[in-house]
């Protein structure tokens, strides 16, 4: 082969190389884009979903809950200007969400069926007793390993975020959990 030859044959492929390695990029740069697009209409599809609506409801209980962090105690009230019960609190952020949620700890725990605190999600309500009797209840905020976060109102404390697998009072006082979309009226169908 001639050098005129190898030369050209040379720049022919180090061309072909250099276009190719282009062409690469340009798809690869595609594909990003594409991704990211099909990540935020995945994400619009998943919110608009049965499953994203709960999720949305859930996180934004735990957010209004939050909001009354500090908020006093006081027995067989939800309103935050006098103070809340465990269940008043429960009540008043039901409210908040456009639910109708029933107002004592023992008529909530009736009103759906129980599922194992350990399976229960952020949002959701956990009950509290003894001797067969329920006498509390919260709102889970977080629930993983050996934590179940919790926001709630006690006499001594009123409104305020524990992790009460940590706490020897209520640790042992630990008795089941609802899905709190559980306690949502279907829609009311258009006579």
């Amino acid at each position: 082969m001639s050098v005129k030859r190898a030369l050209l044959y040379y720049s022919f492929a180090a061309a072909l190389i250099t276009l190719t390695a282009c062409s690469n990029v340009k798809v690869a740069l595609y594909d990003k884009d594409k991704r990211a697009e099909y990540a935020i209409e995945s994400k619009k599809a998943f919110s608009n979903s049965p499953a994203g609506k709960e999720l949305a409801l859930k996180n934004s209980v735990i957010e209004t809950a939050k909001k009354y962090v500090g908020t006093k105690y006081k027995y067989g009230s939800y309103d935050p200007k006098q103070g809340f019960d465990c269940s008043g609190l429960v009540y008043f952020v039901g409210k908040q969400h456009h639910m109708d949620l029933p107002r004592s700890s023992t008529t909530l725990a009736a009103a759906a069926p129980h599922i194992s605190w350990k399976k229960a999600s952020p949002g959701d309500l956990v009950f509290f007793g003894e001797g067969g009797r329920i006498n509390h209840v919260a709102i889970i905020e977080k629930n993983i390993n050996d934590e179940l976060w919790v926001i709630h109102s006690t006499i001594k404390r009123g409104v305020f975020e524990e992790n009460v697998l940590v706490s020897s009072y209520w640790k042992k006082r630990v008795l089941f959990a609802i899905d709190l979309t559980s306690l949502q009226e279907p829609p009311k169908e258009k006579s």
